[in-house]
């Protein structure tokens, strides 16, 4: 006796995508852990070079992230000391430890990323901020920036 193959299941001829990296719909989540740096800040590069109405493949020595192109960023005049300085110790500290750093301070001198919470952390409602602004994020590490407490 023969069975119908429409009644089988996986019948048929399967037809296998190739495979695109460009055709993710939602991304990978990221092993690297979460740090916190109270009295720091994390300004946004691209958005910092893009408000001096400049363009960063034309300006900029060094293109990739790092303490270099901080130093760069802050003798053309885009960043400044502080912003600089800070961008730095962020950039290496996440180089060097597979880190996602996060950053909280009340320094209004750049265009500061997702990363980066303007908030007084001394204050009662700060973690309702932190909540807020990243959700449920857990931090392994808590870095305090002791010359810039408010």
């Amino acid at each position: 006796s023969a069975v119908d193959p429409s009644l089988l299941r996986g019948a048929g001829k399967r037809h296998r995508r190739p495979f695109n990296p460009h055709s993710w719909n939602t991304s990978i989540p990221t092993t690297r852990q979460n740090i916190l740096c109270l009295g720091m800040s994390y300004p946004c590069v691209e958005s910092n070079i893009e408000g001096f109405g400049l363009r960063k493949d034309a300006v900029i020595e060094n293109p990739e992230k790092g303490v270099d192109q901080a130093v760069e960023l802050v003798r053309r005049g885009i960043l400044t000391e502080m912003d600089g300085r800070d961008l730095a110790r962020v950039l290496a500290l996440e180089a060097n430890n597979d880190m996602l750093a996060y950053t909280v301070s009340m320094e209004k001198g750049a265009i500061y990323g997702k990363r980066h919470l303007e908030a007084n952390f001394n204050r009662t409602n700060f973690i309702k901020l932190m909540q807020k602004e990243w959700r449920l994020k857990v931090f392994r590490q808590v870095i305090l920036d002791y010359f810039w407490i408010p």
